[in-house]
């Protein structure tokens, strides 16, 4: 079977596991699954044997989204690195924060934000000059009431005007689109005079 029809299914894994889960058997499931993704039923059944692996999310350390001139997003983890730049985010008074966290709130929101990427109502990456290996920004892409996803992207004050805000965010509307089928994805605009 072509990897272009599980690519296909993983694009759009929501509405194959709600056809899926609201399948009477497996043979009402390969319909449905068939008519989603406009496959014939024996590549259909190959999508419903693939493990569920295939369809979790971004689960290596691979970037997700790359752009020109060593520009990539990669997902935001639990990791030192990205706790580090996600404090240095919230420290920085020209972002949402106004730099006004102190480390039990900016370690608060950064789990409750993790927690959110685990259950699937968000997506948070960070942006990487690949040609440096320096992390450079973060995008926020958070669901919100209505189903449409709110998207923010930070670059460090050190790196802005080089082209990474635009980058971040070509990149990540891509993924955005894809992870949440049919939602309009909003981008925040900078408030007027912040750096």
């Amino acid at each position: 079977m072509s990897s272009n029809v599980i690519e296909a299914a993983n694009a759009r894994r929501r509405e194959v596991f709600s056809a899926v889960s609201s399948a009477n058997g497996a043979e009402d499931a390969t319909e449905a699954i068939a008519h989603l993704l406009a496959v014939p039923a024996d590549q259909a059944r190959e999508v419903l044997k693939t493990p569920l692996e295939a369809f979790v999310g971004n689960t290596t350390d691979h970037p997700v989204g790359v752009g020109p001139h060593g520009f990539a997003l990669f997902p935001f983890r639990d990791t030192a690195d990205h706790a580090d730049l996600y404090h240095s985010r919230s420290s920085d008074e020209t972002s949402a924060t106004g730099g006004e966290w102190d480390q039990q709130k900016t370690e608060e929101e950064r789990k409750a934000g993790l927690a959110r990427v685990e259950s699937e109502s968000a997506m948070w990456f960070v942006a990487v000059d690949t040609s440096r290996d320096r992390l450079v920004g973060l995008v926020f892409g958070e669901q919100i009431e209505g189903g449409d996803v709110d998207v923010a992207i930070w670059v460090r004050p050190d790196e802005r005007k080089k082209g990474f805000g635009l980058e971040a965010l070509k990149e990540s509307r891509r993924e955005l689109a894809a992870f949440f089928p049919g939602k309009h994805v909003i981008v925040r605009a900078p408030l007027p005079g912040s750096k």
